[in-house]
């Protein structure tokens, strides 16, 4: 039912939920005037039926006082045919019948009681009895009459909701056939109209008419960023020498080591020019400054390309060296810190195309605290750099442990 709701047109949707509101809010008012209406009722019959039973007392009271019964039942009969008693009659202080007049005939019916006085003692008791058979005929056609108004105004406000919602309906409509592309129906009137309009919304190439303009810097493109350069020397001369099939195998080699060299201490590769990937290093961790573990990966790198190229026919020589930038890598949100690198990525890229022996090391890289307490370099006539020699204890059998890992999941064909 609920679906086939949501399939109708949107006029009537509109003007069905209006109508059901409409509906619920004046049953409600209903109920609440239904309930108020016959507590009134009651209290008022409470009310009538005391009052009715205190003046026959009263009446009665004066011929018991004289002893005359005829008067009182004479009384009692008068009483029953001018008032609206069903049935009256008096009781003595023992509860026992001394007269009674009329008799029930509604299937509603109350009683009311009062005392009969003689000066200020109790002689006995009046019981009336009421029909209420009318005043419950009043009150259903009081609250029918309520239930009828109720679904005839449900009824005038699904109507003017539905004239009203019709205009939007077209509206949405009109919009519809506006967006409709060549290659679809012109007109469809089936449906609810807004996902007909859903529908052709998502048909359009949305993605061709947007443009984007959020180009806001982030602050992680602006922090100082060591950068590990590595030409493939190899690769160089295998270019034009290997079939695509080899060439595709020893590429891949060679990526595979070097990624999970950089993933051990969080650097981020890229292909920066031709014949060189940079791995950048950004943020001081537990593993050290971004310098020194850019430092480390290199190292990584070169003994784990010295160990695989043993145990294959191909060569496997790459350069490496290690420099720092002031700022990042930049994304598409944000140029300058990846401009602003170039040349920093030029000046190791000439470096590397002298084909230094080990990884070398710039001026500033060099000045880095954990790099001068954590390995020893060698100074070079390279533009001031330095060679990396050695690193101190703990920090080899790291890099150490480190190279086994890979060398263990790189001869392992099903992990890499």
């Amino acid at each position: 039912m609920i679906n086939r709701l949501q399939n109708t047109g949107l006029s009537q949707q509109l003007a069905i939920v209006a109508c059901i509101l409409c509906l619920a809010v004046s049953l409600a008012l209903v109920t609440l005037a239904a309930i108020s209406s016959r507590h009134m009722q009651l209290q008022q019959q409470e009310d009538f039926g005391s009052a009715l039973a205190h003046q026959i007392a009263r009446r009665i009271g004066t011929a018991l006082e004289t002893g005359d019964l005829l008067g009182v039942s004479a009384s009692l009969q008068h009483f029953v045919e001018t008032s609206s008693a069903e049935e009256v009659a008096i009781f003595d202080v023992e509860g026992k019948a001394l007269g009674q007049a009329g008799r029930t005939l509604g299937q509603h019916l109350e009683q009311y009681r009062a005392p009969v006085r003689i000066e200020s003692d109790v002689a006995g008791e009046i019981v009336i009895t009421l029909s209420t058979d009318e005043a419950r005929a009043a009150h259903l056609r009081f609250v029918l009459s309520l239930l009828g108004l109720a679904v005839l105004l449900s009824l005038a406000v699904y109507g003017t909701s539905r004239r009203l919602s019709q205009r939007l309906a077209s509206r949405l409509g009109g919009l519809s056939r506006e967006i409709t592309l060549d290659d679809e129906p012109e007109t469809d009137n089936s449906g609810n109209e807004v996902n007909i309009l859903a529908r052709r919304i998502e048909a359009l190439p949305m993605d061709l008419l947007r443009t984007r303009s959020d180009t806001n810097p982030r602050e992680e493109n602006y922090r100082t960023t060591a950068i590990l350069y590595l030409h493939l020397t190899s690769l160089v001369d295998y270019v034009d020498t290997l079939d695509e099939n080899s060439l595709h195998r020893y590429t891949d080699r060679l990526h595979q080591a070097v990624y999970a060299a950089a993933g051990f201490y969080g650097g981020e590769l890229q292909v920066c020019r031709q014949f060189g990937l940079a791995v950048y290093f950004s943020d001081t961790t537990s593993a050290g400054s971004p310098a020194f573990r850019a430092a480390s990966c290199a190292w990584l790198v070169g003994a784990v390309a010295n160990e695989l190229q043993q145990q294959m026919p191909l060569s496997m020589t790459i350069a490496m060296a290690v420099g720092q930038s002031e700022l990042g890598v930049g994304d598409g949100l944000d140029i300058y810190p990846g401009l602003y690198m170039q040349h920093t990525l030029d000046e190791l890229q000439a470096v590397c195309a002298k084909k230094p022996p080990k990884v070398l090391l710039s001026p500033g890289v060099c000045e880095d605290v954990d790099v001068a307490g954590r390995l020893q370099y060698q100074e070079t006539e390279v533009n001031d750099y330095g060679m990396v020699e050695s690193f101190a204890g703990p920090y080899q059998d790291l890099l150490e442990r480190q190279l086994r890992l890979i060398l263990n999941r790189l001869s392992d064909p099903a992990r890499s």
